[in-house]
């Protein structure tokens, strides 16, 4: 048995693949092991390695998510410094000007380089989006979309994040959506969005970023029924040659939040 109490995340990783397949939702081993740490994690979330024996009963690392954040957000700005960003440009769907890519995002557009990234319009960006962003080049796009939108649960390992994304975007959608329906219509025109037709009371998709569309489905509440609002987020079919899972998952997570804020509801 490895105790966790008092071990680094570098600690970890030497009983990890170390081949940063991405398979357990995080963007490297070492991000796994953090997570491992912080308690979002567990061992039976790597599939390649055994680390049943790992007792977490120490408790959660006393680092904050935030400062967690930031570490994960400067491993992926060391991976992308050594890329081509300007190669990577047109299959990410954005624009090389003067050493920068130009990125937009959600209702911004985004400046960034190897070592920052930030709203044009002066908006911050929390490590979460940062992240986002770099985790975006570095997969650099490695086909066309397909066009077609499937649930995340058709996606290999996606279990434990279709759970993730029915709480903390696809609930709160619907609860919003129902209450706010008006306003948050109005709203999506902040958004790179386009209405689409469809048997719910709301379809609509938008891009979080230029090759991560979301297709996102609002039935209202029937009472008489006893159903309650739903709504659901799809993805292109091939939505994993630009992100991971995790990824994916905040595409989502973020682009709700945005959407409230943008219209006002806390």
């Amino acid at each position: 048995m490895i105790p966790a109490m008092g071990l680094t995340p570098l600690e970890i990783v030497r009983h990890l693949p170390k081949t940063n397949c991405g398979e357990c939702g995080e963007l490297s081993c070492l991000a796994f092991a953090v997570a491992l740490l912080s308690g979002k994690r567990t061992p039976r979330d790597c599939p390649h390695a055994n680390l049943e024996g790992l007792s977490l009963s120490g408790g959660p690392n006393p680092s904050s998510e935030l400062d967690q954040a930031w570490r994960i957000l400067e491993e992926v700005k060391t991976e992308v410094a050594g890329l081509d960003l300007r190669a990577r440009a047109g299959g990410l769907g954005v624009e090389w000007r003067e050493g920068r890519l130009l990125i937009p995002y959600l209702d911004g557009l985004v400046e960034l380089t190897p070592r920052s990234a930030r709203r044009i319009d002066g908006l911050e960006l929390d490590p979460r989006d940062q992240i986002l962003l770099y985790n975006y080049v570095r997969f650099g796009g490695k086909a066309p979309l397909s066009g077609e939108f499937v649930g995340l649960e058709t996606f290999p390992n996606s279990v434990s994040k279709v759970a993730t994304l029915r709480r903390y975007a696809e609930e709160r959608l619907a609860r919003a959506l129902s209450e706010r329906f008006a306003t948050l219509r109005k709203a999506l025109s902040s958004f790179r969005t386009r209405e689409i037709p469809a048997e719910a009371d709301l379809s609509f998709e938008v891009y979080v970023l230029p090759r991560v569309p979301l297709r996102i489905h609002f039935w209202r509440p029937e009472p008489e029924e006893g159903l309650p609002p739903e709504a659901k987020v799809l993805y292109d079919r091939l939505a994993l040659e630009y992100l991971d899972l995790e990824s994916l998952v905040f595409c989502a997570e973020r682009f709700t939040e945005r959407w409230l804020e943008v219209a006002g509801i806390r």
